[in-house]
């Protein structure tokens, strides 16, 4: 059946899909028991119809649309595809490194959680599909992942490698579209060599492990910034599909993280820059493409987010997690937190560190003569998403920016090539083939480090219940709480307030309490902070992969004996 009529046929089927639904009756179906989210879900619906019937005109009139192929390109085609001729094998290892890096992904799966993934876990991946997909009341709803991991876990049962599977699917696809990129922007030996350094790289495999959808976020980025450039550059026989296919794939984008409308932003600060430097050729053909690109992906993303819309706008905004002011909202924490996250898994530490910056630089430079466009795909994103993260001041959180991973591995590969070619003239690209190859291997040796608990709880559990007394008391506090009581059914003591925690030390001869995160700990509980340094010792500190994540026991220190029980105490004879 030809294209138009399929068109047609899904045209048709979306309007009579959005004119038919019910969205009183969907809405109380699909959040029984709970009358007010059941309003809003209402609400969320009723767009949710009107986007339908708005999206099967579009696909109705699709073919009234021009190609979008003719005007002038906004990016020289010269400057994608480089690299000359990709010989047959490059595919065939580019095929070896992405299962090399799913391989690398598997060991260490069902370690412990950590706290993110817990709640992932408890508020939305034992949801019904049909609540996940109506409920967005926390930023820790990353939505398409918690849909992919509640299917998951409805097949396997529940389980750690279950809730991180769909993590570990998408950062292996990402390592194949750092490829298919990599071969646009850089040619086809540098696309392999990024993508054997991301096969291998310590923070790769450790954001695959991690039951969130930063690694879909990256896949979702790589793939919308090689169809954007691709609509830029008018390397495309029909516009229209190109357009249609970045539009899914944001859509898709902002259905796992909402910070990837950033992207979009860039991209389309990108169009306007390239536009206006072309104008007035730069009005139709490829400048249309894009546009019409930029539209349907906030309209599809609309669609999709438009049953929790009355939650989410609410949620997204919230200035910080658990509304506490922190350093986490710093930007020169969240700098000295990168460099740290990044020596803790490069070969060499940092040492290798301060020779990648600088190899870094060289790449940006390198970049910046092949084509200013090409850089600004590459660097705006990160730069826009960190502008908007300050203004909103939410957490600076390292891994909002793990989607810029492909970005930053290829300008680092340039910059190497550079580099050596600088040094060694013609024998340069073969030492700089070389000396990634050796990286790769040096690399591949922290991987292991990855592979342990991101947050130990169990170890925590199993010293406390062996060592403590029958008598004992147990507390928990801030991000602690939460994963004991609500994942592992401890019935500890959850404390708040100084008060509460010094009526279990009243009740007790002896009260151990486990922490975590203490730089949260200490801003938003700084009495019972203050008492835990002068009344506690620490016993056993149990560490995970999670930065600052490690879970520490105290225990309460015996009060002093006063000078009534030293005057009742029998004094051994002399």
């Amino acid at each position: 059946m030809p294209d138009k009529k399929l068109l047609r046929i899904l045209g048709l089927i979306l309007i009579l899909a959005g004119l038919a639904l019910a969205a009183g009756g969907l809405a109380t179906w699909l959040s029984p028991g709970n009358r007010h989210h059941a309003e809003d879900v209402t609400r969320g619906l009723w767009l949710f119809k009107g986007l339908l019937v708005v999206h099967g005109v579009f696909f109705l009139f699709w073919y009234r649309i021009p190609h979008l192929t003719s005007g002038a390109a906004l990016l020289s085609p010269r400057v994608l595809a480089r690299g000359g001729a990709e010989p047959a094998w490059a595919r065939w290892v580019a095929f070896a490194l992405v299962l090399l890096g799913l391989g690398l992904r598997l060991p260490g799966l069902n370690q412990g959680l950590w706290f993110d993934e817990i709640q992932t876990l408890v508020e939305y991946v034992r949801l019904p599909m049909g609540q996940i997909l109506t409920t967005f009341d926390s930023q820790n709803q990353h939505v398409l992942y918690s849909l992919g991991a509640r299917a998951v876990t409805s097949l396997t049962g529940e389980s750690a490698w279950a809730l991180r599977l769909p993590a570990v699917l998408f950062g292996t696809a990402s390592l194949w579209a750092t490829w298919w990129l990599g071969r646009q922007v850089a040619g086809w030996r540098e696309g392999l060599l990024a993508t054997a350094l991301l096969a291998v790289s310590y923070h790769h495999v450790w954001f695959s492990q991690n039951a969130r959808g930063y690694t879909g976020l990256l896949l979702w980025t790589v793939l919308a910034t090689g169809c954007f450039l691709r609509l830029l550059s008018g390397k495309y026989e029909d516009g229209r599909r190109l357009a249609l296919g970045y539009g899914i794939i944001m859509a898709l984008a902002v259905y796992t993280h909402a910070t990837a409308a950033l992207v979009a932003v860039a991209h389309a600060i990108l169009l306007l820059l390239l536009v206006i430097k072309r104008w007035p050729e730069s009005r139709s053909g490829p400048a249309a493409a894009a546009l019409l690109a930029l539209v349907l992906s906030g309209s599809l993303s609309l669609l999709l987010y438009a049953p929790v819309l009355p939650q989410f706008l609410g949620t997204l905004t919230e200035p910080s997690a658990f509304h506490a002011e922190t350093e986490w909202q710093s930007p020169a924490w969240l700098a000295l937190e990168v460099m740290r996250g990044l020596a803790q898994g490069l070969p060499g530490g940092w040492v290798t560190l301060g020779a990648g910056v600088a190899v870094l630089g060289t790449g940006v430079l390198s970049y910046a003569r092949q084509s200013a466009a090409v850089l600004t795909a590459l660097l705006l994103p990160g730069l826009v998403t960190l502008a908007a993260v300050i203004l909103l001041r939410h957490n600076l959180w390292p891994r909002f920016f793990f989607f810029s991973a492909t970005f930053a591995v290829l300008i680092v590969i340039r910059g190497g090539f550079v580099l050596a070619r600088r040094v060694l003239g013609e024998r340069g690209p073969t030492a700089a083939v070389a000396g990634t190859v050796l990286v790769c291997l040096a690399s591949a040796l922290t991987v292991p480090r990855a592979w342990g608990p991101k947050q130990d709880f169990g170890g925590a559990i199993g010293y406390v219940e062996t060592h403590r007394a029958a008598a004992d008391g147990v507390a928990t506090v801030d991000l602690t709480s939460y994963p004991l009581t609500r994942y592992y059914a401890r019935d500890w003591a959850q404390v708040e307030r100084l008060e509460e925690l010094q009526a279990v030390e009243r009740a007790h001869p002896r009260t151990w309490l486990l922490y975590t995160f203490p730089v949260r700990l200490a801003a938003a509980y700084p009495e019972i902070w203050t008492h835990l340094q002068a009344e506690y010792d620490s016993v056993a500190t149990f560490p995970g992969t999670v930065g600052g994540g490690a879970i520490v026991v105290l225990t309460s220190r015996p009060a002093p004996a006063t000078t009534a029980d030293s005057a009742s105490t029998p004094r051994a004879p002399e």
